[in-house]
């Protein structure tokens, strides 16, 4: 194997021997992590284009590694859980981290190719070599996917080209202490490898970053149960993950045929999966079961159930019928800018008891005419910023497209319009339809196009002002809600979409939707990143 070459006129790097990059760390500002990753990126290229002895190196690299992944996991906070397309600032400094993780990846490489070349210092370095490569691979695609893209299929070129070196030097399985990613529990070639592709099936795009951090840690905790075969295991119940390690391609569903294929036996892993499923089924709690203090319920379970269907189920069931849609849809992003065209236009006020009959007139218009037919204010939403953006329907039957729940739409990165965040509040009228359907951002992806996966809320939406009801309330202005009624055809209550904040069980709240009534609410469906949705009864 060989390790990329690195061009370029940098100067020399500030070291280079162990006992010289000790005193360059000592020295250095690890507190600001944006001015300690410019350093490491600037270091590890000067480094990688170096000669040094390949022991030497190693020993580098291997001072340098901690303090990386503690700059990398301070300045992710640049770029990660931010809504997509990135900011050009946010794009600099993703761009700028993975550059890093590149630098660290290539000067391992440079001396795996020493392991190969048979130097008697490295040989018995093989496994931890290709183990730390492999491991900041992983690393940098788990960043890629906490910004909503997929890795390149350069990535899984190097990814496969350093696995297939492991096996060529029969140290694949072999142990290797890693204290900064893994504490006490040792990691392996074979352990990282299966931990990028576990990583790949589980559609981590799907999930927000609280999920996607547990996701992470399980991943990297439990790759180690993972066997990388080279023929299909016999005892597994479902079709097992395949790879080719000739490809481009990440570890896929469908069997192959090639003297590369490789599959994952996940018999351990499963077993491990089923039994903490059946624990919290019971009523046990996350942390009990060695998932993480932070892991709360339902959430915890339900994303361990999504990872145990990609990870050894053969991906997740469809709940519903896709069907392929095409065409243009408008889309509303934000409770306010919702309100304001679900009300024909009307700027949202605070209910005054002069304004009730006022109010009650524009609610019959809405029902009678889809808008209200007078006060309208053509220019508000230009001045509030609140837009309609025409979004296509994207024709594509191996994705989500669109169902009864929901559908995949998708806009050109270079189209200006809203940033669209995860779990975000949304209304679309779909291609040919007059009314609009409340729903929430479920994912986003980013390739060519800025596409995105929309889930709908059972109901025809129905636009209100709420607050507080009670003397605790006294003074509490109203905020624009909707109501959503219910749909007994698919056992859906009704329920009430409000801000963040304000569910409490068994709050009373008053809203106004044409006259005032009061609600208690009952129990909280789901919260998304700037609403709340809840059943309620009659106060």
């Amino acid at each position: 194997m060989t390790a990329p070459s690195v061009p370029g006129a940098d100067p020399a790097p500030a070291f280079a021997t162990a006992a010289a990059c000790r005193s360059w760390l000592e020295t250095a500002p690890l507190t600001d992590a944006g001015q300690m990753l410019a350093l490491f990126l600037r270091e590890l290229k000067a480094l990688n284009r170096a000669t040094l002895a390949a022991a030497e190196r190693l020993e580098i690299l291997e001072l340098l590694r901690g303090p990386l992944y503690d700059a990398q996991e301070e300045f992710s906070r640049r770029f990660v859980g931010k809504p997509q397309p990135l900011a050009a600032a946010e794009q600099a400094a993703f761009s700028a981290a993975s550059a890093a993780w590149h630098a660290l990846v290539t000067g391992y490489m440079r001396c795996a190719e020493a392991c190969f070349a048979n130097d008697a210092r490295m040989k018995s370095k093989a496994a931890l070599v290709l183990q730390r490569a492999l491991a900041a691979l992983v690393a940098e695609q788990l960043a890629t996917h906490r910004v909503s893209r997929q890795p390149t299929a350069e990535h899984w070129r190097v990814l496969h080209q350093l696995y297939a070196a492991a096996e060529q030097l029969d140290v694949a399985g072999h142990d290797v202490a890693d204290v900064a990613r893994l504490g006490k529990s040792p990691g392996s070639p074979q352990a990282a490898y299966a931990e990028a592709l576990l990583l790949a099936a589980a559609n981590l795009h799907e999930h927000g970053q609280r999920q996607i951090g547990w996701a992470a840690r399980w991943t990297r905790r439990w790759a180690a149960k993972i066997r990388v075969l080279k023929a299909a295991p016999t005892s597994s119940p479902a079709l097992p993950l395949c790879v080719d390690l000739a490809s481009e391609l990440p570890a896929g569903y469908a069997p192959l045929d090639t003297p590369g294929a490789r599959w994952l036996d996940t018999t351990e892993l499963r077993h491990s999966i089923k039994k903490r499923l059946a624990l919290l089924a019971q009523g046990e709690a996350p942390a009990r079961l060695n998932l993480g203090e932070d892991c709360t319920q339902p959430a915890c379970e339900q994303l361990l159930t999504a990872l145990y269907q990609r990870w050894c189920k053969g991906a997740a069931g469809r709940g519903l019928e896709r069907r392929p849609a095409s065409g243009p849809c408008r889309l509303v992003a934000g409770a306010e800018a919702i309100h304001y065209y679900l009300s024909g236009r009307k700027p949202f006020k605070q209910v005054a008891p002069t304004d009730l009959r006022l109010l009650r007139r524009e609610q019959e218009e809405i029902a009678t005419f889809g808008r209200v037919a007078t006060h309208r204010d053509e220019n508000f939403s230009a001045q509030y910023g609140f837009a309609v953006e025409v979004w296509q329907a994207l024709e594509d039957w191996h994705m989500i497209d669109a169902s009864a729940a929901g559908m995949r739409i998708a806009r050109p990165l270079g189209q200006s319009g809203a940033r669209i965040g995860h779990r975000q509040l949304i209304a679309v009228s779909p291609p040919d339809a007059q009314s609009y359907l409340l729903g929430c951002v479920r994912w986003t992806l980013v390739a060519d196009t800025l596409e995105v996966g929309l889930q709908f809320f059972p109901g025809r939406p129905e636009p209100i002002a709420l607050r507080g009801a009670g003397l605790a309330a006294a003074g509490e202005q109203y905020r624009p809600g909707f109501l959503l009624a219910a749909v007994p055809a698919i056992r859906q209550e009704a329920s009430l979409v409000m801000p963040v904040g304000t569910f409490k069980l068994g709050r009373t709240l008053e809203v106004f939707a044409g006259q005032p009534r009061q609600v208690r609410l009952t129990r909280l469906v789901e919260r998304g990143a700037d609403f709340e949705r809840a059943t309620y009864e009659p106060a």
